[in-house]
């Protein structure tokens, strides 16, 4: 990071619109591997975002977005209730305030925003009401169609596991990854758009509900933590499981999940393309009809892999289905 001291609120008195606020501490990560940089006058600003992306490495500099962050000395909240979401063609905002907001062109892959330093002070607030979300749609909206799924891999090929809500998408990547698998995302997954089988996650952390101890005894050292979204979620760094992890990996299928409480045989069956084309089209909901057409092209090209639905009920079960699969080529 380069740049000298903080300044907090020393633009000029006559620059109402705060153009020439100095912004001196200058630094570039790589969320989910795509260049990000990021001006900001408080180091509390890298701190965070450091703390998120220091590990993922660059795979590409397709996105090449820049986010300007203005931070004041004042203090200003009463409570900390979850910003407002505001969205027009290629226009984003997240706004909390009338001093604590984001605004976002998602075509120029620019971001600006101002904050009081209390609300940054907040890390866990700050970084999953606005920091991630800002800089994931930053690059979403230039390299990436995102996949409300998880993924493992074995022998070179990654599995992205769909499904709804409670499906058990994080927990069977887990029951894989604990069995050898490599572990890349517990529930967000992006298709790389200019390399559709080239899949990239966020393997450095993985989440899981709190009633997820009583299925698996490793999770039960780890107490669950009231989350800025106000559920109580268990948080760890894969690392301390004994995982194996990896940001990017080549997809080789796609499997949608049908986990049931009945005890049933673990059993794989063709899914059709078209119902996973209307399911998985669904997390296409940013951007201007130009970004969501690139989107929805790099879906169609991501489902001409294999396409499979996955029956079960036990965890040992459903990954003995897929090593089956993935065994098979």
């Amino acid at each position: 990071m380069t740049g000298t001291q903080p300044s907090r609120g020393m633009s000029d008195p006559g620059d109402t619109l705060h153009y020439a606020t100095p912004l001196p501490l200058h630094a570039e990560y790589f969320p989910m591997g795509q260049s990000l940089r990021i001006a900001a006058n408080s180091r509390l600003v890298h701190a965070a975002a450091e703390s998120i992306w220091s590990r993922f490495r660059c795979i590409s500099n397709e996105s090449q977005v820049s986010f300007h962050v203005e931070i004041d000395s004042g203090h200003s909240r009463d409570c900390v209730a979850a910003p407002i979401l505001r969205a027009r063609e290629h226009l984003f905002s997240i706004i909390a305030d009338s001093r604590n907001f984001v605004n976002a062109d998602l075509r120029a892959g620019f971001a600006f925003a101002h904050f009081t330093h209390d609300l940054v002070a907040d890390a866990d607030y700050w970084r999953y009401h606005f920091l991630e979300p800002l800089a994931y749609l930053l690059v979403g909206a230039r390299s990436f169609t995102y996949l409300h799924a998880s993924s493992v891999s074995r022998y070179g090929r990654a599995v992205v596991l769909c499904g709804d809500s409670g499906a058990g998408k994080t927990c069977l990547a887990f029951a894989c990854a604990r069995r050898g698998w490599t572990f890349h995302s517990g529930d967000a997954t992006a298709i790389l758009r200019s390399d559709v089988r080239r899949i990239m996650g966020r393997p450095f952390e993985i989440r899981f509900r709190g009633d997820a101890r009583a299925l698996f005894k490793e999770l039960r050292h780890f107490p669950p933590a009231l989350r800025p979204n106000n559920k109580h979620d268990i948080e760890i760094d894969p690392v301390h499981l004994g995982l194996k992890i990896e940001p990017e990996a080549l997809a080789s299928h796609i499997v949608f999940l049908n986990r049931t409480r009945v005890p049933v045989k673990a059993s794989i069956t063709p899914f059709p393309p078209d119902e996973a084309r209307r399911r998985l089209e669904q997390d296409i909901c940013f951007g201007d009809e130009t970004i969501r057409q690139a989107q929805r092209a790099a879906l169609v090209a991501f489902l001409s892999l294999p396409v499979w639905q996955l029956n079960y009920s036990d965890w040992d079960e459903a990954e003995q289905s897929l090593h089956a699969l993935v065994a098979e080529g």
